[in-house]
């Protein structure tokens, strides 16, 4: 208890540049938390959305009703972006069937087409808008999930150098106290080096937090791109295989 009282009667004691650091790094603390905690309850929710969306995508073979049920997951990256492909290309998507008999018909079809010689010609056109609109629908989405990770990485990298110079320049002010006193005792400088590291202790205690969680979400991010990729490179087989089976 008393090492927390000396610490805050050092800050309360420390000059005016000392304050104004480690009022400047609060702000970043308060504002690096909470992008900590809203961003964390995003991925969660989007992850856990997205993971039922995909199981649901996977197992069904009417895409009409993989459209219609997207929205029950409206939190999910993979299904805003499954929506809004589909709103652009729902004609080139197979007919809805209800069952996995459908697949399978188109499957036998594809295949009898390759045996017997005949042309498995694919609409390259079609399949290259497809994949740009998956593209572009996936990079909104990342985006959206790292919209604020760059403050977080702003004050990791920032917060050690604002603590570093509230001690140099209490380390400054220690030393020009030596020469104004005329004594180099130990009782004499020790308070203002003391006041000096308080802020390079605050700059670090911002900055680790921060970096640590912005190197989590990003880390979060690349899984959330790779999932996307899966889902673009599932649509653009279900096109392709359609477009292969001859049907128009």
């Amino acid at each position: 208890m008393s090492s927390e009282i000396s610490i805050l009667d050092l800050i309360l004691d420390s000059g005016a540049v000392a304050k104004t650091v480690i009022a400047v790094l609060l702000v970043f603390s308060i504002v690096s938390w909470a992008i900590m905690a809203e961003r964390w309850r995003y991925f969660r929710r989007a992850q856990a959305q997205s993971g039922e969306f995909l199981a649901f995508f996977r197992s069904e073979r009417n895409y009409n009703q993989v459209y219609t049920a997207a929205s029950r997951w409206p939190h999910s990256p993979a299904a805003a972006v499954y929506r809004e492909v589909y709103e652009k290309h729902a004609p080139a998507f197979p007919l809805p069937t209800g069952s996995a008999a459908g697949s399978a018909d188109q499957a036998d079809q594809a295949d009898q087409a390759d045996l017997t010689g005949r042309p498995m010609v694919v609409d390259q056109d079609l399949v290259e808008s497809v994949y740009r609109d998956l593209r572009l629908a996936a990079h909104r989405e990342l985006a959206r999930f790292e919209q604020r990770l760059p403050l977080l990485a702003t004050a990791g990298s920032v917060c050690p150098f604002l603590g570093l110079f509230g001690t140099v320049w209490g380390v400054m002010t220690a030393f020009l106290d030596i020469s104004t006193q005329g004594s180099t005792n130990i009782v004499v400088v020790a308070p203002g080096i003391a006041e000096a590291l308080i802020t390079t202790i605050a700059g670090l205690a911002v900055a680790i937090p921060a970096m640590v969680a912005y190197n989590y979400f990003v880390q979060r991010s690349r899984v959330l791109g790779l999932e996307l990729e899966d889902l673009a490179t599932a649509v653009l087989n279900i096109l392709q295989l359609r477009t292969i089976a001859g049907r128009p």
